[in-house]
């Protein structure tokens, strides 16, 4: 009698286990993030790192790539010099 209780114990434990098993949660497959601009992120680090951010920085007005200033000046900088407003630009930037 005790080991015929011992035997379905032990199956219904497998059951439990092998049920517990199976209801795990998939992992989350890893998502390439894509780069997010602060208002201390440079204007050469916008270029480099998001192909239509010229398009975005042109059409705010600001045509200076050219210059060698675009790798130290900061979106923040940028953008208090040509007049634009900060967390726009940043909104834009970092959209899509």
């Amino acid at each position: 009698m005790k080991a015929e209780q011992n035997i379905k114990d032990l199956k219904e434990t497998k059951k439990e286990v092998k049920t517990k098993e199976v209801k795990k949660e998939p992992q989350k497959k890893s998502i390439r993030k894509k780069p997010q601009f602060t208002k201390d992120s440079t204007l050469g680090e916008v270029i480099q790192k998001k192909p239509d951010g010229v398009a975005i920085l042109l059409g705010f007005g600001m045509h200076c790539f050219g210059c060698p200033v675009t790798q130290f000046e900061t979106l923040e900088e940028a953008a208090m010099v040509h007049g634009v407003e900060l967390d726009f630009l940043l909104k834009k930037l970092n959209e899509n």
